[in-house]
C-alpha cells in the first residue's frame, strides 16, 4: 500500500490483513494504528496481544472498523 495515503489510520481502530513473501496464508490484526514509519517502512499498531510492529510492505489491505464495547 501506498505509504502517504496510511497517515489518516493513525489513531483509528483497524483491521490489517497482511502476507508474508513465501506464506499461503494471510494472517489479520485488529488495533489501533499508533504511529507509521514511512521512512523505515513499518506501521506500530496495539491490539489485544500489545504493541506490534508491521511491515507496510507485507499489508495487503487495511480497513477502519467500529469497536464494540460490551
Amino acid at each position: 500500500m501506498k505509504e502517504n495515503s496510511m497517515e489518516r489510520f493513525i489513531g483509528k481502530y483497524c483491521k490489517i490483513v497482511t502476507q508474508e513473501l513465501g506464506d499461503e496464508k494471510s494472517h489479520a490484526v485488529i488495533g489501533f494504528v499508533r504511529d507509521i514509519d514511512s521512512d523505515a517502512g513499518f506501521l506500530v499498531i496495539e491490539s489485544d496481544q500489545g504493541l506490534s510492529c508491521l511491515n507496510i510492505t507485507t499489508i495487503i489491505a487495511i480497513r477502519p472498523k467500529i469497536k464494540l464495547a460490551f
